[in-house]
């Protein structure tokens, strides 16, 4: 670098000799120097790359430190500089998992995906699908100071934690993480049912009683373990006689004295206690 600087020097001192009517070869020269300058910086810049293993373990000892912002950097710049490597692919595992804490579902979900999408077949797959799952229940709870959730809203995110946990089930039946996973998909298919419910009531609140039945019968039908299928089904039968079906209404009063008598419904009313 220092020889071409001189160089340059030894040009420009030169191009003092060069009359007025050789100005346009002067700017040339010039802008020729410049442009060879540059080009040598930028290779040095390139020469100077930092090592994927020290951009791994400055990230893991921010991570360590809770300085997570610090540590995506890193992570970002192993990704860019060094790609197609195992530290690399690895990157977006710890991007997701960093997201994940901040509750930055939609970062964390594109992370972890790239990191399956990179690596197929690795022993850490039914982890990732593990958060996976854990992330679409968690992007239903709403609220800044108190966390709750609202049964009015998108259940998209439990849709496809259901898809997850097919895949997860039918993939690795004897994980570890079959446990949490499975609680998971319990408390996926609770919310959806409350949610069919709600609206089920809020047809029946508009008097609309033929779309109300349709999800009266949806919600028995696909969610038999829900604790309030008694009141579901003792909604149905009077949504029927509102809509002047009491056959339908008698058929349905039959039925639920049988699971009564048979006390296959006093599971459901203990749970939800």
């Amino acid at each position: 670098m220092s020889k071409v600087i001189k160089f340059a020097d030894k040009i420009l001192n030169k191009l003092i000799i060069f009359k007025t009517g050789s100005r346009y070869l002067q700017i040339f020269i010039i802008l020729l120097l410049s442009e060879l300058i540059l080009g040598c910086s930028d290779t040095v810049n390139k020469q100077i790359r930092i090592p994927s293993t020290e951009l791994y373990h400055q990230a893991m000892v921010s991570i360590e430190d809770e300085y997570y912002n610090e540590a995506i950097k890193n992570f970002e710049i192993l990704v860019e500089e060094h790609a197609g490597t195992r530290l690399a692919t690895l990157a977006h595992l710890k991007m997701g998992d960093i997201y994940f804490i901040q509750s930055k579902w939609e970062e964390s979900e594109t992370s972890y995906r790239q990191f399956l999408l990179l690596n197929r077949r690795s022993h850490l797959t039914p982890y990732v699908l593990n958060r996976l799952i854990a992330l679409n229940y968690e992007k239903n709870h709403y609220g800044v100071f108190f966390k709750s959730r609202d049964y009015d809203r998108n259940m998209e995110p439990n849709r496809k934690l259901l898809k997850e946990y097919q895949r997860f089930y039918l993939l690795f039946p004897k994980s570890p993480y079959l446990k949490e996973v499975k609680e998971y998909h319990r408390r996926a298919m609770s919310d959806l049912a409350e949610h069919e419910l709600n609206v089920a009531n809020y047809y029946f609140s508009k008097q609309a009683y033929h779309s109300a039945i349709g999800r009266y019968l949806f919600l028995l039908k696909n969610f038999p373990g829900f604790p309030q299928t008694a009141n579901v089904a003792e909604r149905l039968i009077k949504t029927y006689h509102l809509n002047r079906q009491p056959e339908l209404a008698d058929e349905m009063q039959r039925v639920l004295d049988s699971l009564r008598e048979r006390n296959l419904l006093a599971q459901h009313d203990t749970s939800e206690e």
